[in-house]
C-alpha cells in the first residue's frame, strides 16, 4: 500500500489541530456568556437588594431557581444562534412603585440597550457608575421617582444613547455639558426637576436631537445660539423656567422640523420673530407669560398646521387698525383651535375678519385689554367655540343677540365692560353652557326666563348691573347650578320665590343689595350643600325661618340690613364650618351663645338689633335678665292640689295610650330629626377608635391599600364608622395621609367621600399613630360590583342597567366639581372603581384622596399642577400614557382614568385582564367591536340585560349604551387634547340616560 505524501500528512495534522482549536474555543466562548450571564445575575440581585419596597410583587421571580432570562421586566437578547446563549439587553420595570434606591451594580450589566425604571419611588442619587456601561445603551428613562442629587457627567459617556429621560425627579445641580457628546441621541428630557444654571451650550452638538424638553425647572440666563441650530428638533419645551434675552430673528429658518414651541412662564423679551413662519410644520407656539412686546405677526397664517396659539400676558401691542392684520391672516389657518391674546396692550375695535377665523376654533380669550366698541356681530360665526373671554376690557353698546347661535359655548365670561341694555333672550339657545359671567356691566331690565334651558349651568353671575323685576323662578329652578349664583347689586325686588329649593347642589348663594321683600322661604333650607349664603341689605321681614337649621355646612351667613324679627338663631353656635355671621340692623329677639362661632367676636356681628342680650363681654351686649320667681300661692294649694292630682292621673292614663300607639314610629321619628353624624364635632381619641373597630380585628376588615388598612367600626350610638389606618412604616404613608386631609379639608360634595374626623395619636404600645374616620359606606366599592366573587355578600346580585348608569354620571358630576368648582382644582390622580364607594342608595362617592394633587393658578393659563409635585403613581391600566414620560398631572390624566372605568363599568373587564396583550387594550378591544358592526348590547356585560330589558327598551337600550361607550372611548384617548372634557361627560351621560325614561 503506497503511503501519503508527507506533505499530505502535515495539511492532515493542520486541519485536525484547528478542529481542536475551534472546538476549545467554543467552550470558551460559551463558557464565557454563561460567566457573563451569572454576573447579569449577580448585578441584579444587587439591585433588587436595595429595592425596599415591590408592592406588585414584580421581583418575587428574581431567584437563583429561575433563569435570569426568565425574570419579569428582563429582556434577554441571543448572542448565538448555535447554542441559543443569551444575555441581559435590557430591564423594564416601570410602574410598579418600587421604593428604593438605585444600586451601582446597574453599571455591570454589560449588554445593556435598554434601562427602564420610570414611574416608581425610587430615591437616592444617580449612581455615576452607570456612566460606564458600555456604549450600547440605547435608552435610559429614570423618569418619575424621588431621585435627587446632580446629573452624574459620566452619563455623557454613553455614546449609543438615543433616549435619555430624567423627568419629574428632585434633581438639582446644572446640567453636564458633558451630555453634549451623546451625539445619536433623539429624545433629552430633563423636565420637572430643580435644575439650575444656564443651558449648556454643548448641547448644540446633539444634531440628532428631535426631542427637547427642560421645562418646569429653575434653569436661567440666555438660551444658547446653538440651541437654533438643532435643525431636526420638532419639539423645543422650555416652559416655567427663569430664562431671558430674546428670540433669534431667524429662529423659523434654522428650526424648519419644529412643531411645539412652547416657552411660557419665562423672562423672555423682544419680538415675536416673524420667522417662524417659515417652520410650516408648526402646530403649537406658546410665548405666553413673558415680556414681549411689539406687534403680532402678520404672517402666522401660513402656518397651515397651526391649533394652538397662545401669547397672553406679554407687552404685544395692536394699536391702530393695521396692527390687527394678524387677525386676518390667521383666517387661512384652519385647523386653529386655541387663540388667547389676554393681558397685552391691545386696542381699538376687535376687527369683524374675527368671525372668518376656524369654524373648529374651540377657545377664544382678549381678556385683560383695552378694547372698545361692540362685541362683533360676526363671532356668532365661530359655531364651535366652547370659551369665549373677552372680561376686563371696555366693550360697550349691547350684548350681539346673535351671539345664540354659539350653540357649544361653554363658557361665556364678559364681566369688567361697559356692556348695556338687557341680556338677550336667544342666550337661552346656549343649552351647554356650564359658566356664565356677565357681572360689573350697565346691563338693563329683566332677567330672560330663557335662562331656565341652561341645563347644564353651574356659575351664573349676573351681579353688579341694573337688572330690574322679579327673579324667574326658571333660573331658581336649574338644579345643575352646583357652585355659584349671584345676582347681588342690581335692582331685583319682590319675593324670593319657593323654587329656590331646587337649588340643592348650590355652594354659594348671594342676593344682597337688591330689593328683595316679604318672607325668607321655608324651602331655602332644603339646600343642604350651601357653604356661603348672603341676603344682606334686601327688604326681608318675618323670622329667619326654622329650617335654616339645616344648613349645617355653612361658613358664612349675612342676613344683615333687612327687617327680619323673632328669635335669635342660636342653632347656628352648632354649625361646626361657620366661621363668620352677619346679622346686624334687624329687630332679633333673645339671647346671642357664647359658643361656637359665637366666641370671636371678629367672626359675629349683632348690631342695631337692639332686643338681643347676651353673648361674650367684647360684643358689648346688656346682659339678660334671669326669669323673676314665682309667687306663692299658699291660700289656694288646698285647691290647686287635688285639681292637679286629678289632671295629672287623667294624662298618665292618656299617656300610656298614645305611648302604645306611637312606640312603632318612635324608630323613624328619632332617624328623621337625628343630626348628621358630619355635622358634629367628633373628637376621636385611638382608644375610642381601638373599641369601635374591636381593636382593629380582622372580622372588620373591609379593606387594604397601599399605605393602610380600613375597619368598620361602631361608635356605640348605632352609627357606622369606616377607619382607615395609615401605615406609618410604608414610605409616603405620612405624605398621603396630609395629603388626603388636605384634599378633604378644602372639598364637599354629594358625590364625594365625606370626611368626619382625623385621628394622630400614639397607639397601645406608644407608637405614632395616625387615622382618618369616614362614613361608612354599606354597599362597598364598585369594584365588587363589577367583578363579584362567588362568596362575597356585597355584590352578590349584579348592578343593573340603571343602576351602571347612575353611578358613572355620580362619579363624573364629581369629578367635574373636583376640576372646574372647587375653590382650588383638585386632581384626584388613582380613579378606579375600588375607589368609588357606594351607599345605602347605591349613590356613588369618590374615596381616596392621598394621591391628590391641587392646581395652581396661573396667569392667563387656567390652572396646573406644580412644578415642585411628584406626579401621581395612580394604578396600573387607568394611568394616563402622558404620565409615563414625566408630563404633569392634570384634570385630563383624571379623564383618561374615567374613561377606562366608565368602560369597565358597561364591560366588566379590567384594562388588565390577561386578554388585553400585544398592543391590544380595553379601549381598543370595544374600538375594533364597534367598528366592525359588533351592536353594544353584544359585547357588554350580559348580566344587566335580561330579555326583559331588551324587550322593553329595544332601539332605545342600543343608543344608550352606544353613547355611553363612545363617551367612555372619547375619554381614554391617548392625547390629552383629544379628550372630552369632563362638564361634556356629565352632559352625555345625562343624555344616555335620558334613554333609558323615553
Amino acid at each position: 500500500m503506497e503511503r501519503p505524501p508527507p506533505s499530505y500528512l502535515v495539511v492532515l495534522l493542520l486541519l485536525v489541530f484547528l478542529q481542536q482549536l475551534q472546538l476549545i474555543w467554543s467552550q470558551s466562548q460559551s463558557q464565557s456568556q454563561v460567566d457573563e450571564l451569572d454576573d447579569d445575575q449577580s448585578a441584579l440581585l444587587s439591585f433588587k437588594a436595595a429595592i425596599s419596597s415591590d408592592p406588585s410583587g414584580t421581583l418575587t421571580s428574581w431567584n437563583t431557581s429561575v433563569p435570569v432570562c426568565q425574570w419579569a421586566g428582563i429582556n434577554c437578547t441571543t448572542t448565538s444562534t448555535s447554542n441559543s446563549s443569551s444575555i441581559v439587553s435590557g430591564l423594564i420595570l416601570e410602574h410598579l412603585s418600587l421604593t428604593g434606591t438605585l444600586s451601582p451594580s446597574l453599571a455591570n450589566l454589560t449588554h445593556l440597550s435598554t434601562l427602564r425604571l420610570s414611574s416608581n419611588m425610587l430615591t437616592g442619587q444617580i449612581p455615576s457608575t452607570l456612566g460606564a456601561i458600555p456604549s450600547q445603551l440605547a435608552l435610559l428613562d429614570l423618569s418619575s421617582n424621588n431621585l435627587t442629587g446632580q446629573i452624574p457627567p459620566q452619563l455623557g459617556g454613553l455614546a449609543s444613547l438615543i433616549r435619555l429621560q430624567l423627568s419629574n425627579n428632585a434633581l438639582d445641580g446644572a446640567i453636564p455639558p458633558s451630555l453634549g457628546n451623546l451625539s445619536r441621541l433623539s429624545i433629552l428630557d430633563l423636565s420637572k426637576n430643580s435644575l439650575g444654571g444656564e443651558l449648556p451650550p454643548n448641547l448644540g452638538n446633539l444634531t440628532t436631537l428631535v426631542f427637547f424638553k427642560v421645562s418646569n425647572n429653575m434653569l436661567s440666563g440666555p438660551i444658547p445660539s446653538s440651541i437654533y441650530n438643532l435643525s431636526a428638533l420638532n419639539y423645543l419645551v422650555l416652559y416655567n423656567n427663569l430664562l431671558s434675552g430674546e428670540l433669534p430673528s431667524h429662529i423659523g429658518v434654522s428650526l424648519p422640523n419644529l412643531h411645539v414651541l412652547s416657552m411660557y412662564n419665562n423672562q423672555l423679551s423682544g419680538l415675536v420673530p416673524d420667522s417662524l413662519a417659515n417652520a410650516s410644520g408648526l402646530e403649537e407656539i406658546d410665548l405666553s407669560q413673558n415680556h414681549f412686546s411689539g406687534k403680532i405677526p402678520s404672517n402666522f397664517g401660513m402656518l397651515k398646521n397651526l391649533s394652538w396659539l397662545a401669547l397672553e400676558y406679554n407687552q404685544l401691542e395692536a394699536r391702530e387698525a393695521s396692527d390687527w392684520d394678524f387677525i386676518q391672516s390667521l383666517t387661512n389657518c384652519s385647523l386653529l383651535d386655541h387663540l388667547s391674546l389676554d393681558a397685552n396692550n391691545l386696542t381699538g375695535n376687535l376687527p369683524s375678519s374675527l368671525g372668518n377665523l376656524s369654524t373648529g376654533l374651540t377657545w377664544l380669550s382678549l381678556w385683560d385689554n383695552q378694547l372698545t366698541g361692540e362685541i362683533p356681530l360676526e363671532i356668532a360665526n365661530l359655531v364651535n367655540l366652547n370659551t369665549l373671554g373677552l372680561k376686563d376690557n371696555q366693550f360697550s353698546g349691547k350684548i350681539p343677540n346673535s351671539i345664540g347661535q354659539l350653540s357649544n359655548l361653554e363658557s361665556l365670561i364678559l364681566f369688567h365692560n361697559q356692556l348695556s341694555g338687557g341680556i338677550p333672550s336667544s342666550i337661552g339657545n346656549l343649552t351647554r353652557l356650564n359658566e356664565f359671567y356677565l357681572d360689573h356691566n350697565q346691563l338693563q331690565g329683566e332677567i330672560p326666563s330663557s335662562i331656565g334651558k341652561f341645563q347644564s349651568l353651574n356659575v351664573l353671575d349676573l351681579s353688579h348691573n341694573r337688572l330690574s323685576g322679579s327673579i324667574p323662578k326658571e333660573v331658581l329652578s336649574l338644579s345643575s347650578l352646583s357652585y355659584y349664583l349671584s345676582l347681588s347689586h342690581n335692582l331685583l325686588s319682590g319675593p324670593l320665590p319657593p323654587e329656590v329649593a331646587r337649588l340643592q347642589s348650590l355652594s354659594y348663594l348671594d342676593l344682597s343689595y337688591n330689593k328683595l321683600s316679604d318672607r325668607i322661604p321655608d324651602s331655602l333650607g332644603q339646600c343642604l350643600v350651601l357653604e356661603s349664603l348672603t341676603m344682606s341689605n334686601n327688604l326681608f321681614n318675618g323670622s329667619i325661618p326654622v329650617s335654616f337649621k339645616n344648613l349645617r355646612g355653612l361658613k358664612d351667613l349675612d342676613l344683615s340690613h333687612n327687617n327680619l324679627l323673632g328669635d335669635f338663631p342660636d342653632y347656628l353656635a352648632d354649625f361646626p364650618y361657620l366661621e363668620h355671621v352677619d346679622l346686624s340692623f334687624n329687630d332679633l329677639t333673645g339671647k346671642v351663645p357664647t359658643s361656637g362661632v359665637f366666641a370671636n367676636h371678629t367672626a359675629v356681628s349683632v348690631v342695631g338689633n337692639s332686643k338681643v342680650c347676651g353673648g361674650i363681654s367684647s360684643l358689648d351686649l346688656p346682659a339678660c335678665l334671669e326669669e323673676a320667681p314665682k309667687k306663692k300661692k299658699h291660700l289656694v294649694v288646698h285647691i290647686v292640689v287635688p285639681v292637679v292630682c286629678g289632671i295629672l292621673l287623667i294624662i298618665l292614663v292618656s299617656g300610656l295610650y298614645v305611648a302604645c300607639i306611637s312606640k312603632r314610629n318612635l324608630r323613624s321619628k328619632r332617624d328623621s330629626f337625628r343630626v348628621p353624624l358630619e355635622g358634629q364635632f367628633l373628637n376621636l381619641s385611638y382608644a375610642e377608635l381601638a373599641k369601635a373597630t374591636d381593636d382593629f380585628s380582622f372580622d372588620n376588615l373591609i379593606g387594604v391599600g397601599t399605605y393602610g388598612s380600613v375597619f368598620k367600626g361602631n361608635l356605640g350610638s348605632g352609627e357606622l364608622i369606616a377607619v382607615k389606618v395609615l401605615d406609618l412604616q410604608q414610605q409616603g404613608a405620612s405624605k398621603s395621609f396630609m395629603a388626603e386631609c388636605e384634599a378633604l379639608r378644602n372639598i364637599r360634595h354629594r358625590n364625594l367621600l365625606k370626611i368626619l374626623t382625623v385621628c394622630s395619636s400614639v397607639d397601645a404600645s406608644g407608637s405614632e399613630f395616625k387615622a382618618m374616620v369616614f362614613e361608612f359606606m354599606p354597599n362597598g366599592n364598585l369594584d365588587t360590583w363589577v367583578h363579584p366573587k362567588v362568596d362575597q355578600k356585597v355584590g352578590s346580585r349584579s348592578l343593573t342597567l340603571a343602576e351602571r348608569v347612575n353611578i358613572a354620571v355620580d362619579v363624573a358630576v364629581a369629578l367635574n366639581y373636583l376640576h372646574n368648582f372647587c375653590a382650588t382644582p383638585v386632581v384626584h390622580c388613582d380613579l378606579k372603581p375600588s375607589n368609588v364607594l357606594l351607599d345605602e342608595n347605591m349613590t356613588a362617592h369618590i374615596a381616596d384622596f392621598g394621591l391628590a394633587r391641587f392646581l395652581q393658578k396661573i396667569n392667563g393659563k387656567g390652572y396646573r399642577a406644580p412644578s415642585t409635585s411628584v406626579a401621581a403613581m395612580g394604578t396600573i391600566g387607568y394611568v394616563p400614557p402622558e404620565y409615563g414620560v414625566g408630563n404633569h398631572v392634570s384634570p385630563q390624566g383624571d379623564v383618561y382614568s374615567y374613561g377606562v372605568m366608565l368602560i369597565e363599568l358597561f364591560i366588566a373587564k379590567r384594562p388588565t385582564d390577561a386578554m388585553f396583550k400585544d398592543g391590544l387594550t380595553l379601549q381598543k378591544f370595544v374600538e375594533n367591536q364597534l367598528s366592525n358592526g359588533s351592536k353594544a348590547t353584544e359585547i357588554v356585560d350580559a348580566l344587566f340585560l335580561s330579555k326583559e330589558t331588551l324587550d322593553d327598551l329595544g332601539e332605545m337600550l342600543e343608543k344608550c349604551l352606544q353613547l355611553i361607550l363612545k363617551t367612555g372611548l372619547s375619554c381614554a384617548k391617548v392625547r390629552p387634547r383629544e379628550r372630552m372634557k369632563i362638564k361634556d361627560v356629565v352632559r352625555q351621560l345625562e343624555e344616555a340616560r335620558a334613554f333609558l325614561l323615553l
